[in-house]
């Protein structure tokens, strides 16, 4: 008898829209074909699953993944390969430094990823300028549905024309994606501590407290409200934010909030610890913060986790030990992103496994207009598929990633459940760490 389809997924727990249940699935042309709890005919493929948990495929929507100006650092190639071991199957790619504002910038973007990356992409516009608001309605013709806007330098928009753009993202119905730390308190706290002649550690960090977050946070909420344009706060980093997230969705203000696995784990205090390695925008907080971010996770205050993966070289990180402003700012995290949550998330029960897959996966494709084709279990639903261990424990090792840069700063962390395969639209592209596909599987997607 012919197989009526690629392949078929036995005995598997399947995290389903209304829970896990132990069952079935085939899938034929990338999508999922058939969910059952058993009786399903053969495949051409057939795979065991041996209990372990299956869950959509992760979605990193706040990642650094290429520049042409600092591909030593990463590109499309290395970063999917990363990202594929970590059980993130599609990627949501933001500008680092140069402009992805222009078609022909785009699509040097758009034929890198697809020549490049081993999993699935879609793009970020950014970061906007006064000179491009008006540009809005050609780049959401091209698939390109959220755009990048700074509240501070070096990409600073003043907030009236943040409004403006505003309003004309919400005529494309996008999302406004927002950096917000307030650049007037920035400037005077800098200015303040580059006066004291600062070079050390903490300097950084200590040029952007936590009253900038809340200024701007307070700001864009007001210009949300006005213009009714759907808001995504990046990388959320205290208390205040939290506090003012919560209180904006209460209100109705469409909004929704992101953090980043390095503000869940580390604190300002780890910097004595790891030095400019942990220099990032916005910087480490405190303890009181942290534990605020991971309450505000566990009570869907904060939509999703993201890692704003920005990896630098080790020679450009460590000429921060002595004068931390030579050090770029970024930290690497697409691999370690699933594990990192569920170790220190879920194995610590700061929060459910639901909430957990909630943020990672169908909320971040609901947000950012890839759902349902993305970010669910279900028939019709691309294969996207990531199994997981739930109890396999590792050490973190740099050794064992497949970032250029070399380095993590999670290196040395135990961490408890980790994906064993990742299936990318029916592909087998991550088994035990092996990579099955070559360069260019990954698909651009249209918004």
């Amino acid at each position: 008898m012919v197989p009526l389809v690629d392949i078929v997924i036995r005995n598997g727990k399947l995290f389903l829209p209304k829970g896990i249940a132990d069952g079935e699935l085939s899938i034929d042309g990338g999508s999922i074909h058939k969910i059952a709890l058993s009786g399903l005919p053969r495949g051409d493929r057939e795979i065991n699953a041996r209990g372990k948990l299956i869950i959509p495929g992760v979605i990193d929507a706040h990642v650094h993944l290429y520049d042409k100006n600092f591909l030593s650092r990463g590109d499309f190639k290395s970063g999917s390969q990363a990202a594929a071991a970590g059980g993130v199957t599609t990627v949501v790619v933001m500008p680092l430094d140069s402009p992805v504002i222009s078609k022909s910038s785009i699509k040097d973007v758009i034929d890198h990823g697809c020549k490049n990356s081993i999993i699935d992409f879609a793009l970020h516009a950014g970061n906007m300028t006064v000179e491009t608001i008006k540009q809005v309605q050609d780049i959401s013709s091209l698939g390109i549905k959220s755009y990048k806007v700074f509240t501070c330098d070096p990409y600073l928009m003043p907030y009236h024309n943040i409004r403006e753009l505003m309003n004309s993202v919400k005529s494309v119905n996008g999302v406004t994606f927002v950096h917000a730390e307030d650049n007037d308190i920035l400037r005077e706290k800098g200015e303040r501590v580059l006066k004291d002649k600062r070079k050390d550690l903490l300097a950084h960090t200590d040029s952007r407290p936590n009253q900038a977050e809340k200024k701007a946070v307070e700001r864009i909420i007001e210009l949300a409200n006005a213009s009714e344009c759907r808001v995504h706060l990046a990388h959320i980093t205290t208390k205040e934010g939290c506090k003012l997230v919560k209180m904006a969705k209460k209100n109705g203000t469409l909004v929704s909030a992101e953090t980043c696995p390095h503000f869940l784990i580390f604190t300002r205090k780890d910097i004595e610890r790891l030095g400019p390695y942990l220099k990032i925008n916005p910087p480490l907080k405190t303890n009181m913060d942290r534990a605020t971010l991971w309450k505000s996770l566990a009570a869907g205050i904060i939509d999703i986790v993201a890692t704003d993966h920005a990896p630098g070289l080790r020679e450009e990180k460590e000429a921060g030990w002595t004068d931390i402003w030579r050090a770029p700012s970024g930290v690497p995290g697409v691999e370690t992103l699933l594990t990192l949550m569920l170790s220190e998330g879920v194995g610590k029960r700061r929060i459910s496994m639901n909430r957990m897959v909630n943020t990672l996966c169908t909320k971040a494709a609901k947000l950012f207009g890839l759902y349902p084709r993305k970010g669910v279990i279900q028939e019709g639903s691309d294969a996207d598929l990531v199994m997981l261990d739930l109890k396999k424990e590792g050490i973190i090792s740099a050794e064992k990633l497949h970032y250029k840069v070399g380095w993590s700063p999670y290196e040395g962390m135990r961490v408890r459940g980790m994906p064993t395969m990742t299936i990318v639209r029916g592909s087998t592209v991550v088994e035990d760490g092996k990579i099955f596909v070559e360069a260019g599987h990954g698909k651009f997607l249209k918004r």
